[in-house]
Order: C-alpha cells, then structure tokens, then sequence
C-alpha cells in the first residue's frame, strides 16, 4: 500500500500512509485508537475506498472496490467481532456467504470443512449450533471461514482479546503453521508481547501517518510504545503496595444466571485495603455474575458479601454505592451512561444521591456541572462542551469518562470490568494510575479483564476464574503467567 489517505469529513483519517508486507510474514500493525488501522486495513479489504494512494497485491497494482473483490484476489479479514450467527450450525456459518452455488452439497461441504480443519489440527461438531461455540472455537471457525474464501492474506483485528494464553499461543502456533504454507497475516493488535513473539515485521502508525515500519528484532517494547504514544509512557509501580486490613469479603457465593444454571459455585475472596486484585479467565467464566452480584443488580443464592465488616448481600446498589462502592461497567452503553443526556448529566449518574451532587434532596446544578468538569479533565476526556450529549463522544472518550467519574467522590470498593476497553496504551496507563492513586488512599479494586497481561502489568496479584470457580495460583505465583495461565483453562 503506497500513499494511501483517506478523510472522513473535517478528519483526515489517513494521511499519505506506506505498509509494506512480506509473504509469508506474521506483520503487526499497531497504534493508538484513532491511529487508522482499522481505516487502513478496511481499504485493503475492499470495504473503504482510499481518496489517493496505491496497492498492489503479489506484485500486481490493483483497486478493490468491494469486499468479493479482495475475496476474490485471496484477501480476508476478521474483525474483532465475530461474524458467527449463533442460530447457524457451524458447517452453514463456515459457508455462509462462500456457497459454490445455488444447491449445496452437504455432504461434500462437511468433508471438505473437515479436511480444512484437520489441517490446522482442529475439531468440530459440525452439526452443532454455533451458539455452543467457546471464544477459542469461534475464532477458529473464523479462520477457517478465510481457508475456505481460499484467504492467502490474512486481516486479523485483535484475534486474541477473548482467549486465554494458552488458547492464544495455540492460535499463533496455527498462524505460523499457515504461514510456513505460504499464507500472509497482517495482525492489528495493541498486545506488545505478542508483537515481540510472534511478529517479523511491524508497522506503528500515529495520527493517521506512518512513524515507523521495522524488523521486530530491531525495536524493543519501550520503545514501540514511545512510537505508538509519541513520548514516553510513565510506569505503574505496582509491587508491594502498602495493604491494610480486609475490605471486601466474598464468602461461599452461590449465584445462578439468566438461564437458571449455577454461574458461581460456592467461591472465597478477599481483597484488602490498598490492594488491586485482577481475576482472569476466558469470556463466560462467571466474571459478570460476580460483578453484578457485588453491585447489587443480580440475587445471590447463598453466601454473603461483606464490606468494611458489614454484609451488604441484601442492600440495594444505591446503598452499596453510598457505602463507597464505584463500577466501571463493562458496557458502558448499556450500564454506563444514558447517550442521549449531557456530559454534565451522566456525570451524577448513579451518585446522584451523593455530595456533592446532592443539595437537600435535591441535584445541586452548580456542583453538578463542577464536577462534570473535574471528572472531564482528569483522564483528558476530549469533547465539544459539558453541555454535548454523551453520544457526541467518541468510544474511547466515553470510556475515559465513565473510569473518571467511578473515581470521583472518595471510592472505597473499585469494581472495574474491562477498565481498559477501547482506550490506547497512554490513556490505559493513565486510569490504572487513577485506580493505584485510589488504593494508595486506602481504597481497595477488584478488576476483571480479559487481558491478562494487563492484569499481570497493572495488579498486584491475580487469581482466576474458571466455570464459575475462583482458584489462587500457589504462593509466589501471583503474578505467575503460566501459573494463572493453567487455572484459568482448569489444568491446576
């Protein structure tokens, strides 16, 4: 790709940009949000269309005006979403889109789909609903899908968010082995380890322009970082903390889920002042039960929650809140902010009830709009005015915005899930520092990712959860990757 740029309206989103790919390379694009990866690898998908620029594929100049048409040429992507249609089997998933024409042949799709599978050392029931599907399964399928489009160029955005390490390192195991094969992977990731471990090249774009295209080898992690941010990042100190007494108790929790199956199993948990305490494990382990029956949105089946040596199983999220709890929602539209209301409005989302928002009963506007400001500023939300909507914002302005304001007002109780989703490496060091600052004041955090190595960067122990359990690595093992890599898939 040569001289490529793109502008949405007043934005220019890529501005005269370079990438060049080896075949058969593992090629790592990253950068901050809004850097243009994603813009830049839609135009060679066929999805976007560059305003200049060139491209040119296995040695021939091209111009993709749709998708079938980079299909066509042997170019596929996967998104960081899924494409997987949960109703589908997953042999009709694996076709869909890709039929060889109007009659398919059932039979001969399932032994080619089980050809193609046992060729990257796969295995599905392909009869079987697509809803069944683990994360580690679904990108799987998703891999398989670009085999079967005949993929020699391979778009994969964020292909390890939902994974566990060692579902990770046995997807990069199957990357290379495509690769050795003759296939071309461009990565976009924001995972430095992974760029370090499994790349050859990499290219950092910032702003919308390229800074640098290097062999890996020549690079090393601070350095990326000071390319992708534009300066240095400050580190989080995160060792030896100064921890006082139990804050939060978590006593033989039992809690079923929407579907009435038992979503936590009897789990212990502590988490004492001054201390981050991450919990890892793979999407559907019985993080979100956990996090809404700490809130208070979710009923618990027995057992008990204790806060400062009060139980609070039974108190409602106001009193909870109240009592200094703070949430930093995992789905900020959903739990997070009402779009349609202003900056200074969801600014007293939730603690409304509170000082200084409240005045006699009453929401103290001045206050309000102080605050708005001050939870505005202090991760450096970027917006057009407190007065805007929320919807104004971009998601990863929303994001610094909602981590703020559930460090505003003297927290006591963090409970932080994906803290981090849709920030870039600068804003995510800044929000774990807020949540450091907090405990070092005698607050405590509990923070679910599916990140562990962010968890590893930012906590000062990590234990995980695994079908609605809770295992402790062993002693010194707290910050163990492999250690807390095993107990998150179950091998103990």
């Amino acid at each position: 790709m040569t001289g490529i740029s793109k502008r949405f309206g007043a934005v220019q989103a890529l501005d005269s940009v370079d990438l060049h790919v080896k075949a058969g390379a593992i090629h790592a694009l990253v950068g901050e949000n809004g850097a243009g990866k994603t813009t830049l690898m839609k135009i060679l998908y066929g999805a976007l269309h560059p305003d200049s620029g060139q491209l040119s594929v296995k040695g021939s100049s091209t111009e993709f005006r749709s998708s079938a048409q980079a299909i066509a040429a042997g170019v596929g992507m996967v998104s960081q979403h899924y494409g997987i249609i949960p109703e589908l089997s997953c042999l009709q998933n694996l076709m869909l889109g890709a039929e060889d024409g109007p009659i398919i042949r059932s039979e001969e799709a399932r032994q080619r789909a089980e050809e193609l599978a046992r060729s990257m050392g796969f295995r599905f029931d392909w009869n079987a609903d697509a809803s069944l599907l683990s994360p580690a399964a679904a990108q799987k399928l998703e891999i398989l899908k670009l085999l079967w489009r005949k993929a020699e160029i391979m778009i994969l955005d964020e292909p390890t968010a939902m994974l566990s390490p060692a579902d990770g390192d046995a997807l990069f195991h199957s990357l290379r082995k495509l690769t050795e094969d003759g296939a071309t992977v461009i990565l976009v990731t924001h995972r430095l380890p992974e760029v370090f471990d499994h790349c050859s090249q990499v290219t950092v774009l910032r702003g919308g322009k390229r800074v640098a295209e290097k062999a890996v080898f020549e690079t090393s992690k601070n350095e990326l970082a000071e390319l992708i941010v534009g300066k240095a990042l400050e580190s989080n100190e995160v060792r030896n903390p100064e921890l006082g007494s139990t804050r939060l108790q978590i006593t033989r929790l039992q809690v079923f889920n929407d579907r009435g199956a038992e979503a936590l199993k009897s789990i212990n948990l502590e988490v004492k002042s001054g201390e981050i305490v991450g919990i890892a494990g793979v999407d559907g382990s019985g993080q979100r039960e956990l996090v809404q029956s700490l809130v208070g949105t979710r009923p618990i089946s027995q057992g008990t929650i204790t806060f400062d040596d009060l139980p609070i199983s039974s108190e409602s999220p106001a009193m909870r809140i109240a009592a200094g709890l703070r949430l930093i929602p995992e789905d900020r539209h959903e739990d997070g902010v009402i779009e349609e209301w202003s900056l200074e409005e969801n600014a007293a989302l939730g603690l409304q009830r509170l000082f200084p928002f409240s005045k006699k009963g009453k929401i103290d506007i001045r206050r309000r709009a102080e605050e708005a400001a001050k939870i505005a500023q202090r991760f450096s939300t970027k917006h057009g005015g407190l007065a805007q909507p929320m919807s104004s914002l971009s998601g990863g302005n929303q994001q610094r915005f909602v981590a703020a304001r559930a460090l505003d007002i003297e927290p006591k109780l963090i409970v932080a899930f994906q803290p981090a989703r849709g920030l870039d490496l600068a804003a995510t060091a800044e929000v774990y520092r807020g949540i450091r600052d907090a405990c070092s004041a005698g607050a405590c955090a509990l923070v679910v990712s599916f990140d562990l190595d962010e968890l590893l960067e930012n906590c000062d122990r990590v234990v995980a959860m695994n079908r609605g359990e809770v295992f402790e690595p062993p002693p010194n093992k707290e910050l163990d990757r492999d250690a807390i890599g095993r107990l998150m898939v179950g091998a103990q």
